[in-house]
C-alpha cells in the first residue's frame, strides 16, 4: 500500500470516528432525540452527504455506537476481573464496573439498551453483546468451580445477575434511588453478595 493510500485510509477512519464522537456528544448534552445526521454534520463542519459515505442512515450510526458501547463495556469488565484476587471478588468488581460504565457513558448505555426512544435490531450487535455475556459467564463459572457449586445453567445465572444490575443502574440514571449513585453502588454490591450467598447455600446455580 502506497503512503498516499495509507494516509487516505487513516483520514477516512479519523473522519468516521469524528462522526461517532459528535453523535455521542449531542446525545450526552441533548438526548438521542436530538441526534440527526444533519446535526452531526453541522457539529463537525462536514457536508451532509459526507455522513452517508460512512453510515447509510441514522440507524446504521446508532448500530455502530451500540457495538462500540459493548466493546468498551467488555474491556472494562475484563479489566475489573483481571485485578480481582479471587472469583467472588471478581464478581463484585465486575458488578461495580458495569454500574460505573452505565453512569460514566450514559449516552452509550441508553442506546445499547433501547432507552430514550432508541431501538436497534439485536442482530446488529449480536457478536459484541455475546462477547460481554461470555465474559460474565466465565466469571460465574470460575466462581462456581472455586465454591464447588453445581452450575446447572450458567446463561440463566448471567441473565439474573444482569437483570439486577441493569435495574439498579437504570434507576440510578433516572435519579430514582434515594442516595444517588453512591447508594446504588452499595445496593449493587449487596445484590451480588446476596445472589452468591444464595447460590452457595443451595449448592446449585
Amino acid at each position: 500500500m502506497t503512503p498516499a493510500r495509507v494516509r487516505r485510509e487513516r483520514d477516512k477512519l479519523n473522519q468516521r470516528q469524528a462522526i461517532l464522537n459528535a453523535a455521542r456528544e449531542i446525545a450526552a448534552s441533548e438526548g438521542w432525540g436530538a441526534v440527526t445526521t444533519r446535526r452531526v454534520a453541522e457539529r463537525i463542519e462536514y457536508t451532509h452527504p459526507t455522513i452517508y459515505e460512512h453510515f447509510e442512515s441514522k440507524s446504521a450510526l446508532l448500530a455502530e455506537l451500540t457495538r462500540e458501547g459493548y466493546r468498551l463495556l467488555l474491556a472494562e469488565l475484563r479489566a475489573a476481573r483481571a485485578k480481582a484476587h479471587d472469583p467472588a471478588q471478581a464478581a463484585q468488581a465486575m458488578a461495580q464496573a458495569y454500574c460505573t460504565f452505565a453512569w460514566t457513558h450514559r449516552e452509550l448505555y441508553e442506546v445499547m439498551h433501547g432507552l430514550s426512544g432508541t431501538c436497534i435490531e439485536p442482530d446488529a450487535y449480536r457478536k459484541e453483546g455475546e462477547a460481554v455475556i461470555a465474559e460474565a459467564r466465565a466469571a460465574i463459572e470460575a466462581w462456581a468451580k472455586a465454591e464447588k457449586v453445581k452450575l446447572a445453567n450458567a446463561d440463566d445465572a448471567v441473565l439474573i445477575l444482569w437483570s439486577v444490575l441493569h435495574g439498579i443502574a437504570s434507576l440510578a440514571l433516572n435519579k430514582q434511588i434515594v442516595g444517588g449513585k453512591k447508594h446504588a453502588a452499595a445496593l449493587a454490591a449487596r445484590a451480588v453478595d446476596d445472589l452468591l450467598s444464595a447460590w452457595r447455600a443451595a449448592r446449585c446455580v
